[in-house]
């Protein structure tokens, strides 16, 4: 230890200035880290080597190889062992859950995947190589997520199909909120894709002004079809509805009516449809752009009081305030629009028994954010697998299970660490000689020459 800290010291000695000084401290920990951690596996490949042997493998050869994790890059040599005339392995990778011709390891891909769900692909190794001893691309970011997205997508979906044991005992909440929505998005060139969103909770918590939502569970698609058949199976699997009501709500547009919610659903108690405030409040500002807000603000009010006789007294006067045809075009539109929607409009509040569920309502837009924000608001274009893969870690990140999904999955990352490797950190553990790290090695030069001597001066000059 006292080697490493004279390191430091030393490195402290030779900066210039604050930012010279924390680089160099950052880069000598970095080298010692790696270091260490290549040592490691190596003692830990030498135990599993005598395993395999047991099992009645032998040692092809020894190969070095490079891997980058959140600690930096670490270069560790590992045996190539083979059995019979089957395949060889290499059974530190195998143990390790460490693909082949693949840098970077589990957790960094994780982190990095992270980072991205918030931030453009530059943004993102940018903060990467300032912030770890990582040296990444852009291009590379865009790999990673493409390849965590699709390790997620797959979980997902094998999680949806797994039938439920017979023994399985469904919950029945009193209540259980539904919300959808939809947004249009940039694709590649002038194609625009439509994302398609759910959201079920079981109730909700209020913090200050804030709502948090209790057993909430999410869902993201480009294809409506697939998301109203994943909410639907994630329902009858986890679910018995016969004694809970439902209460749904959207903005009701194509795929979000009150009959697309009663087919995902089915069967319940009761099921309440509402039309999300957002959405009227900005549907009534859009077509009354020509009048003062304070008869906006009225028209609202006088909405969610339910006061249709205010209501219709407010848009007639709002039509005689017309100038134009374009104008007294949008007046009946928003007429039409608030008749065709006038039973979802009316409030919780005056609904018989569902006052004091009123709170669980009108969160699906304010968690859409993180949605919108990342894929439409900073005005990227996105291809079909990226937006696909983005879509499904943002997801991941909201249901907080993108790390178990990453775990479970064998062809990436390895499901937990084996008996057999276990032994064999044990026995490196027992049998390795570890000493402490003793810096760079400082020496003196022989000399048996005279002081006079090329040697001699140069014996002088590293005294």
């Amino acid at each position: 230890m006292n080697s490493i800290v004279a390191e430091i010291i030393k490195e402290i000695k030779h900066s210039k200035d604050a930012i010279t000084r924390e680089e160099k401290i950052w880069h000598k920990i970095e080298g010692i880290l790696t270091q260490y951690v290549g040592k490691a596996f190596e003692a830990i490949d030498k135990e599993l080597a005598e395993t395999y042997r047991q099992k009645g493998y032998h040692v092809e050869r020894q190969d070095s190889r490079t891997i980058q994790g959140i600690f930096g890059a670490v270069t560790f040599r590992r045996r190539y062992m083979k059995k019979d005339e089957n395949k060889g392995i290499y059974p530190l990778d195998h143990e390790l859950g460490l693909q082949p011709r693949k840098r970077y390891t589990p957790y960094l891909q994780y982190c990095i995947a992270q980072i991205a769900s918030k931030n453009v692909y530059r943004s993102t190794a940018l903060a990467v190589n300032l912030l770890t001893p990582v040296t990444i691309s852009h291009q590379e970011i865009g790999t990673i997520i493409k390849n965590v997205g699709q390790q997620y997508n797959k979980w997902e979906k094998e999680q949806i199909d797994v039938e439920p044991a017979a023994d399985t005992v469904l919950k029945k909440p009193e209540v259980l909120y539904i919300e959808g929505d939809g947004v249009i998005i940039k694709g590649q060139g002038k194609k625009k894709r439509e994302l398609h969103r759910f959201q079920i909770a079981e109730g909700v918590t209020v913090k200050g002004k804030r709502r948090e939502l209790e057993e909430a569970h999410y869902f993201a698609s480009f294809s409506h079809n697939e998301a109203t058949m994943q909410v639907e199976k994630y329902l009858e699997s986890n679910y018995d509805l016969s004694e809970t009501t439902v209460l749904s709500n959207s903005d009701g547009g194509a795929g979000y009516s009150k009959e697309t919610f009663n087919e995902i659903i089915g069967y319940c108690k009761q099921h309440e449809h509402f039309r999300d405030r957002y959405h009227v409040n900005t549907k009534i500002k859009e077509r009354l752009n020509f009048v003062n807000k304070g008869l906006v603000n009225k028209l609202q009010h006088s909405l969610w009081e339910y006061n249709w006789d205010k209501v219709n007294t407010i848009i007639d006067t709002a039509e005689s305030l017309a100038d134009n045809d374009i104008q007294e075009g949008q007046v009946i539109l928003l007429k039409n629009y608030l008749i065709r929607n006038r039973e979802y409009l009316r409030p919780i509040e005056q609904r018989e028994g569902l006052e004091k569920y009123k709170k669980g309502l009108g969160t699906c837009e304010s968690n859409h954010r993180i949605y919108t924000y990342r894929m439409k608001k900073q005005g990227r274009r996105w291809g079909k697998y990226g937006g696909e893969a983005m879509l499904k870690i943002i997801t991941g990140l909201k249901n907080k299970d993108l790390s178990m999904a990453l775990i479970k999955q064998d062809n990436n990352f390895n499901k937990k660490q084996s008996r057999r490797f276990n032994g064999a950190v044990r026995m490196a553990l027992k049998t390795g000689r570890f000493i402490e790290h003793e810096g760079v090695l400082h020496g003196g030069i022989v000399n048996f020459s005279p002081s006079s001597s090329a040697m001699g001066h140069l014996a002088k000059i590293f005294a």
